[in-house]
């Protein structure tokens, strides 16, 4: 029960201002988390640190271990194993990118699509892919399939991912 005080003869309650800046504080951030939820924006923790792997890997290789950075939201592998897509992962690091699970590698071979002597290296997956919502809506959550380019600089440099896509 708030009691009261005399100051020069005046009684005073005290002030209330304190706790009603805080209700109005809690309040603000509740809309702000709900709106921000709603837009697809998350906080996205990093839950653990992917390795890159090593100049010698497979294609084979470097898009499971993709798959395992973007799962664990390892930006920084992302966006050396994905190199043309660096300032997305820079901007888009609270945005919801989703998970990916069931990753089956269906195909993998050389990319004439571009020309016979095309340098690039196609590996067709399979997946499941979930929690998409506010992120990449060309995919559906469920089953999903598409292809991955990868592409070096030369026979002794790594793989790295050129572009992906449905079809």
């Amino acid at each position: 029960m708030p009691t009261t005080a005399t100051v020069g003869g005046i009684m005073k309650s005290p002030a209330r201002w304190p706790r009603r800046a805080a209700v109005l504080i809690i309040v603000l951030i509740v809309i702000t988390t709900a709106g921000a939820w709603v837009f697809g924006y998350r906080l996205n923790i990093q839950t653990a640190t992917v390795p890159i792997p090593a100049a010698n890997a497979s294609p084979e290789t470097v898009v499971r271990t993709y798959v395992r950075a973007y799962n664990h939201r390892d930006f920084d592998t992302l966006a050396a194993l994905y190199p043309g897509e660096r300032r997305f992962y820079q901007a888009e690091r609270h945005r919801m990118l989703g998970k990916m699970s069931n990753l089956k590698i269906v195909g993998s071979h050389r990319d004439t699509s571009y020309g016979r002597h095309s340098p690039l290296w196609a590996i067709d997956v399979e997946l499941n892919y979930t929690g998409i919502r506010g992120s990449d809506i060309a995919y559906q959550p469920g089953p999903n399939a598409w292809t991955y380019d990868l592409d070096r600089s030369g026979p002794n440099h790594a793989w790295r991912i050129a572009d992906h896509g449905v079809g």
